[in-house]
């Protein structure tokens, strides 16, 4: 087995910065309560920019800057934090496990489909990152020697301990790192036990009665020298995230972060159970107000096909927000999959299918819808009408999420009928030499008549003999005669013919 540890540092200042725009992000402090006093935990840049440091008493903080913005400490909104960024690693792996202020993975199954381990440290630490959190990580053989080399690193570092080295990267570790040796730390220190080696040198008896079985269970189960169970991360059956802003947002462009890392969450989710989404909603919602009757902004979209794609789902989103009038300032975003599909990864097919090679031409409409607004697309569809000129027309594309483009019925037509690629309209009335219509050349009729009588529903009546001509040059014809003077006894040299299409 192998697990990459990703360790968020300033978790209980993470959660609350990404809340906030960029542009809008305030000096900011997050307090502990100690006994009667209150203290500073962590501290932004911009705080410590003021003078503001992590232990220091919240009224010298406040003494030194009095605008400083000063949130409490939340344990269950850093687990709602790390909750989220874990849907975000889910598209690396399904093996995760929460754990303390950070995200554990497992995987080996997933090397070969991301293109080695380097190649997926990186994309996964890309992934969480994007979530907003500062991270260092480390990889082992073990899940608890990942976590405390992941605890060890610096921030925005990666400690590499996949190989041989491995146990020896542990030995290098200070003891202060093992939960269990929390309560015994300064009796530790003081018999001359400064890291995992030093720990590991003394007698295994003497340890578990001065200190306790806990303290050589978590030693071992970090070596990879004992089981070390683990509870993975369970998604729900359904996915609705909300996240609430800390500061009222106007503009749709200071939305794009915080929407980009809610589609990162969903992709991942839609990954941990082989899904895809062919149907999903975004809801903008309002600060209440006496004088604003909008409570929220919903924004719907379909899919004219299946997807998990989050750059796919995010362009989408980013031009029906762009087009979105918001009418009062945004506190909360809400996004949920609608309609939920088994997913098809074009990418493992062995040969293109049609749904997969259509994928593209799906897409570039669905931007074009996002775009320009679904009335601006239109198709050709298909009518149940033998009447060539009434065959088809133009309408707004209709999409079907589990199916894409909408298709029309092909018995329109029956398969054993021909007919031309290009219509004429109106139909050209051609001229007549010796009895014989003629384009370019006198035409010869190889095939026909084909009557076709119709119309008769709607006072557009016709009643046409319909031929397959060819000219000099080899060129095919659909012509036409009127079949009505034919029977009125209209003399075969004085009819009039007619060419409907052309044949490619």
């Amino acid at each position: 087995m192998l697990w990459i540890a990703l360790h968020c540092p300033t978790l209980s200042l993470d959660w609350i910065e990404r809340r906030f725009p960029a542009a809008l992000i305030p000096a900011m402090a997050v307090t502990v309560r100690k006994g009667n006093q209150i203290y500073i935990q962590q501290a932004n840049k911009p705080a410590q920019q003021q003078g503001v440091i992590a232990h220091q008493s919240l009224a010298s903080a406040l003494s030194l800057f009095p605008h400083l913005v000063v949130v409490e400490h939340d344990p269950n909104e850093e687990k709602k934090a790390l909750r989220e960024a874990a849907y975000a690693a889910l598209r690396f792996t399904p093996s995760i496990v929460m754990q303390g202020s950070g995200l554990i993975a497992e995987v080996s199954a997933s090397l070969k489909l991301f293109g080695g381990l380097k190649k997926l440290c990186q994309l996964l630490n890309r992934a969480v990152a994007a979530q907003g959190l500062q991270l260092c990580a480390g990889v082992a053989p073990a899940a608890g020697g990942a976590w405390l080399l992941a605890r060890s690193a610096s921030p925005q570092t990666v400690i590499n301990g996949a190989g041989a080295k491995f146990r020896s990267l542990l030995d290098s570790l200070p003891v202060s790192l093992l939960e269990s040796a929390q309560p015994h730390l300064e009796v530790i220190h003081g018999i001359g036990c400064k890291t995992l080696a030093e720990l590991q040198q003394l007698p295994r008896g003497g340890i578990a009665r001065r200190f306790g079985p806990d303290l050589l269970s978590e030693l071992d189960r970090a070596y990879g020298d004992s089981p070390d169970p683990r509870k993975w991360l369970e998604v729900p059956e359904y996915f609705r995230q909300k996240m609430r802003l800390m500061a009222q947002v106007e503009s749709a462009e200071l939305l794009l972060v915080p929407v980009q890392r809610m589609i990162e969450q969903m992709c991942g989710w839609l990954a941990s159970r082989h899904a895809a989404v062919s149907a999903f909603s975004f809801v903008l919602h309002h600060e209440y107000s006496l004088r604003q009757p909008h409570k929220s902004t919903p924004i719907n979209i379909r899919l004219s096909g299946q997807s998990s794609d989050s750059r796919h789902l995010m362009i989408l989103l980013r031009e029906r927000l762009e087009r979105t009038k918001i009418f009062a300032p945004v506190c909360e975003l809400e996004l949920a999959a609608d309609e939920v599909t088994a997913g098809d990864d074009a990418n493992l097919e062995l040969f293109p299918t049609a749904q997969s090679e259509s994928t593209s031409l799906n897409r570039f409409i669905e931007k074009l819808c996002s775009r320009l607004g679904p009335p601006a697309i239109t198709g050709l569809k298909l009518v149940s009408d033998y009447r060539p000129e009434c065959s088809q027309r133009f309408e707004l594309l209709e999409t079907d999420g589990m199916n894409g483009l909408r298709e029309s019925p092909r018995e329109t037509i029956p398969k054993e009928l021909v007919r031309p690629a290009w219509l004429m309209d109106p139909p050209l009335e051609l001229r007549v030499q010796r009895r014989q219509p003629v384009y370019g050349s006198p035409l010869k009729l190889i095939e026909g008549p084909e009557r076709i009588e119709a119309g008769w529903w709607d006072d557009a009546g016709i009643a046409r003999d319909y031929f397959i001509a060819e000219n000099e040059s080899g060129q095919l014809l659909w012509i036409y005669c009127e079949a009505v003077a034919a029977e009125k006894g209209k003399k075969e040299e004085n009819k009039s013919w007619y060419l409907q299409g052309l044949f490619g």
